[in-house]
């Protein structure tokens, strides 16, 4: 039922009573839908209003009500009945609806700047790991302590060997590795078939494996809040859900800010393409430095896709709020469509190219084609 009609239902004598409190004159013979408009109208046009005549607890606990159903006391209910707010203890779904918009600024904030906590996606990780399958092909691990192998994997890709435990397992429940006793093997044809895939549908059917209904139903209320990247939304008005709090945290969907004792909370880029199903602007920005060391630094939640340019002609280095590589000049010189991917990237999503190595590139891409 919506406000004006439960209004109606009420007697004249309540009605009078509202309109007394709010100061507001009925003329003789009104009506009920009269006294409901006039009451809605007084809420609807100008709630701040009503901000200056019952006190501020419970306007801020009227608040919480409508955005997450937080039980508010007896005393606060029978004085929200007196005002009309309320009727026979219920919260009518359209001044809900207008408490829950007028309010959402009231719990969206912005900072001049944080103490950012880089938290790796679990699906960078796993396009690290789909790199170095794609050029070994397949290798033996085990889980005993000192194994060759796993130490190897954990100084290319600089991870932790726990982290690189669990990439391993979600791509081969993926089906993009195969597992057969102690060897790991690239599942070509799927790996192939993969990335033929567009960027919201791999996103999409890798994270329906990561995570359950109320992780992504969390994620939709962070989005109702966060229109912009560089909002945070204040998690007292997230109802309760610690489990998927901590899982969407730890698989890099989202990023947690704390100021003045209070939880924020922020979609990163692949939530944020999750649930709007848009590409985060971050990921539209020439947001890669190119050193004239033949360094490339890419920031930690940058679109992970263009991975598949770098890895070929590149070797990491360093992995934290910047993943570093070095560029290997004499992979450069191996192959012209890799090399050519890879110039391209670089000229779309750097902010700027060194002259000594756009024209090395350059040089090598010409010298690739007189081969031909």
């Amino acid at each position: 039922m919506n406000h004006s009609d439960a209004l109606s239902e009420l007697s004249f004598e309540q009605l009078n009573s509202i309109l007394k409190k709010l100061k507001i004159d009925p003329f003789k013979g009104a009506t009920k839908t009269w006294y409901a408009r006039v009451i809605v109208e007084f809420y609807t046009k100008n709630f701040q209003r009503i901000v200056n005549i019952i006190d501020e607890k419970t306007v801020n606990d009227l608040l919480l009500f409508a955005h997450i159903q937080k039980p508010i006391n007896d005393k606060q209910l029978q004085l929200l009945e007196d005002y009309g707010i309320i009727i026979d203890g219920e919260l009518p779904d359209d001044i809900k609806e207008y408490l829950i918009h007028w309010s959402k600024s009231m719990f969206v904030k912005t900072f001049a700047s944080i103490n950012e906590n880089p938290i790796h996606s679990i699906f960078l990780k796993c396009v690290l790991l789909l790199h170095f399958f794609e050029r070994v092909q397949k290798v033996t691990l085990t889980q005993r302590k000192n194994n060759r192998n796993v130490r190897l994997l954990t100084e290319e890709l600089l991870m932790e060997k726990e982290t690189v435990w669990k990439v391993i397992n979600t791509l081969v429940n993926y089906g993009l590795i195969k597992k057969t006793k102690n060897l790991y093997e690239l599942n070509v044809s799927s790996y192939s078939t993969w990335k033929k895939q567009t960027i919201d549908k791999i996103l999409e059917t890798f994270y329906e494996k990561q995570i359950g209904r109320r992780a992504i139903l969390l994620l939709q209320k962070i989005s109702k809040y966060q229109h912009e990247p560089n909002e945070w939304v204040d998690m007292t008005v997230i109802s309760d859900a610690a489990i998927e709090f901590d899982q969407l945290k730890q698989l890099g969907l989202i990023q947690v800010h704390k100021n003045s004792g209070k939880t924020y909370v922020q979609l990163m880029p692949e939530g944020w393409y999750l649930v709007k199903k848009q590409v985060h602007p971050l990921w539209n920005q020439e947001a890669l430095l190119v050193s004239a060391s033949f360094e490339i630094f890419v920031p930690y939640h940058y679109d992970p896709f263009i991975l598949f340019e770098l890895l070929p002609v590149c070797r990491m280095k360093d992995s934290h709020y910047f993943l570093v590589f070095d560029i290997e000049l004499d992979q450069i010189m191996k192959n012209k469509k890799v090399t050519q991917e890879f110039h391209y990237t670089l000229t779309g999503c750097a902010s700027t190219i060194p002259d000594v190595v756009d024209y090395e590139l350059k040089v090598a891409i010409n010298k690739l084609k007189e081969e031909v």
